[in-house]
């Protein structure tokens, strides 16, 4: 019967015992390395006070490569989507947010509401939770945009929000979320920085914006804002 090979065992040894330091060695650390650290404090660069929030995110936002339109009034937004849509050729407009919907189909606008992967240059339109302007993100979720594919398939992805969602940072954004859902928190939401870009929030998994080509916002003013 051939002899079974174990290779080398001194090497063999020496490894282990190398190895059995190491395991000590870690094993007998009980300081804590990250005592030190304050999670409170922002990691991203902070904004001047003076140029405000609604400012910074427009430039911040502009910087990640997204599209920014301000308007006056949902009239003036109105005219210029019949506009845009003729323009690009955007033969379908898809929605599963209902005050959207409501708010375009109202004015004559068709609402495809049912989304389907293997179409290809899907246009969305959404609202959102909120803008944050230290990021010039973002955020939304499956709540207020009707369903995940509204922002996770699409090409082209245009957003509906006004002045008053601008929040200062990401735990503000946090914040307004808790308030708004409490412990019936949406089951995904997402922070979109650019078109193919974005990021985990709240403990939530992001799959959505990578596939958009295109990030367009429409700021409208706030109706009640004189």
């Amino acid at each position: 019967m051939k002899r079974l090979s174990f290779g080398n065992l001194n090497e063999s040894t020496n490894k282990e015992q190398i190895l059995a330091k190491v395991r000590n060695a870690v094993m007998g650390k009980d300081e804590n390395n990250f005592s030190d650290i304050n999670m409170n404090i922002d990691t991203w660069t902070p904004f001047k006070e003076e140029d405000g929030a609604d400012f910074t995110f427009i430039e911040r936002f502009k910087n990640n490569g997204g599209i920014f339109i301000y308007f006056e009034d949902n009239k003036s937004f109105i005219e210029a989507l019949k506009q845009y849509i003729v323009e690009n050729q955007w033969n379908t407009l898809h929605s599963t947010s209902s005050e959207i919907t409501q708010l375009l189909e109202s004015n004559d606008i068709v609402v495809n509401k049912e989304y389907d992967i293997n179409q290809k240059k899907t246009v969305s339109i959404i609202d959102c939770e909120c803008l944050i302007a230290q990021t010039g993100s973002i955020v939304v979720s499956d709540r207020c945009a009707g369903s995940r594919m509204a922002y996770s398939i699409p090409d082209v992805l245009l957003v509906y929000a006004t002045p008053s969602q601008i929040v200062p940072n990401i735990r503000e954004a946090n914040n307004l979320l808790k308030e708004k859902y409490g412990d019936n928190k949406p089951s995904q939401t997402v922070i979109i920085s650019g078109a193919s870009r974005s990021m985990e929030f709240d403990n939530h998994f992001v799959a959505g914006a990578q596939g958009i080509k295109q990030l367009a916002l429409f700021l409208v003013e706030d109706e009640d804002v004189e």
